[in-house]
């Protein structure tokens, strides 16, 4: 997988220096940019199917399962420091409450780095089994026993993993009211060219002026306006948010629209999809550029059919 994906980076850099951008589209992502195949496998927070979600542990588990890139989701803590977490409160998904029970509603902003690097972040999925996968006998008792005392991760650790890995990264920013859009857009660029991630990531979010301001800061760093509600026209409004790519909800999402702005060259990554049957039908729909999955490794066979088999 990762030498098709390094193919894929260099047949864009190619394609770029031909028509005189060079430098322009070095990231795949960008708008115009060439996938490395025709529909990208993308692991939503990691193989969350079957390891803790937003840990390094379902990245490495989703990189396993042959999945192109690892979508995860960041909010910033109380000293600024960005975390990967999907809801705005820690309990689901730490033991927050057991260590801290004196903090509710238990918010991520009202936590520092240091704090939050105290909980359990991967008991939650042995008790929970959310996909049920434990219960299928899919989940081994060793992986189980590991993912006791899973840590929160840095978005730092999470980047430097994916760079180390050859990997690559969609970051989902969460809207966050306690910060300025300029601030939060500020320290993940900087994040980003610190840690040499800026050629392989991509960054998404519900508020499309942190978008705004990423792309104001570096040019080269991709953006993807993620939505609920479709847009009356998708391709004119990603092009006044200069953004290089569209992630629709199920409700948002329109093969008609997919096929319009593959042909502008906009990605498009669609969320998030486990049945198998629906899995087989998006794969092969005109316009799609990658599906978000919990279940990579359900995914993986049926792009392999599609499009050949990934290379090692």
């Amino acid at each position: 997988m990762r030498a098709k994906i390094a193919f894929g980076l260099a047949l864009a850099v190619l394609v770029s220096s031909y028509f005189g951008l060079a430098g322009e589209s070095e990231n795949v992502f960008l708008k115009g940019g060439v996938l490395p195949r025709p529909v990208l496998n993308i692991a939503h927070a990691g193989a969350a199917s079957i390891a803790p979600q937003n840990t390094i542990v379902a990245g490495k588990k989703a990189l396993a399962a042959g999945a192109d890139l690892w979508g995860i989701d960041v909010r910033l803590s109380k000293d600024g420091i960005f975390v990967l977490m999907h809801d705005k409160t820690l309990e689901r998904t730490t033991n927050v409450e057991e260590v801290f029970p004196d903090r509710a509603p238990w918010e991520v902003k009202d936590f520092t780095l240091a704090e939050i690097e105290r909980l359990d972040a991967g008991s939650w999925f042995l008790e929970a089994d959310p996909f049920g996968q434990i219960e299928a006998g899919n989940v081994s008792a060793e992986d189980q026993a590991s993912y006791v005392g899973e840590k929160v991760p840095t978005l730092r650790e999470a980047l430097l993993f994916t760079v180390e890995e050859g990997w690559q990264i969609d970051i989902e920013v969460k809207p966050m009211d306690y910060v300025p859009p300029d601030k939060i857009a500020e320290k993940l660029v900087s994040l980003l060219e610190e840690t040499g991630a800026t050629d392989r990531a991509m960054v998404s979010s519900f508020d499309h002026d942190i978008l705004r301001e990423v792309k104001r800061l570096n040019p080269a760093i991709p953006t993807a306006a993620l939505v609920i509600l479709p847009l009356v026209d998708p391709a004119g409004y990603l092009d006044e948010l200069g953004a290089d790519a569209y992630e629709p909800s199920p409700v948002a999402f329109f093969s008609k629209a997919a096929e319009e702005l593959k042909r502008l060259g906009f990605g498009l990554y669609i969320w998030t999809y486990n049945d198998p049957d629906q899995l087989e039908r998006l794969a092969g729909t005109e316009g799609v550029s990658g599906i978000y999955t919990d279940f990579p490794q359900r995914l993986e066979p049926i792009l392999d059919r599609l499009f050949g088999p990934d290379e090692e």
